[in-house]
């Protein structure tokens, strides 16, 4: 019987315990935002509000649009479009995060599409920056 349990012992070993898995990187949460312009914002602004919702659109891992009635946590508001120095135009916006409200100018040539798709790959560094800054009044 002892020569039997050692043939098993040998060619049983024991298996060693198990590592733990790796930790899986944690899902980051798509932020909801909203784009907004005026009732009657210039076409201008609204072609940009168009072109700003289709590049968060297309980032579904970091971004989903509000729906009707939903809360977001980041409003991009656009105010106007203008004509700029040379060929240039500049939009003229804020972000806002709860009671924060940061203006901004982003004057560009060209069309607006590359500028949109540009402010949608950095609103989530944007966002994080409003958070961690204290809120000024």
């Amino acid at each position: 019987m002892t020569l039997a349990t050692l043939v098993l012992a040998v060619l049983c070993p024991v298996p060693a315990p198990a590592a733990p898995a790796p930790a899986a990187p944690a899902k980051v949460v798509p932020m909801i935002v909203e784009v907004r312009t005026a009732a009657k914002a210039d076409a201008g602004a609204q072609a940009w509000a168009k072109e700003l919702r289709a590049a968060l659109e297309a980032r579904k891992d970091e971004f989903r649009l509000a729906k009707p009635r939903e809360k977001a946590e980041l409003t991009v508001r656009i105010d106007s479009v203008g004509k700029g120095q040379g060929d240039g135009q500049v939009m003229n916006g804020a972000l806002v995060m709860g009671e924060t409200a940061r203006p901004f100018n982003l004057s560009y040539v060209g069309e607006s599409r590359p500028q949109a798709e540009a402010l949608a790959r950095n609103l989530r560094k944007y966002a994080d920056q409003m958070k961690a800054a204290p809120a000024v009044r």
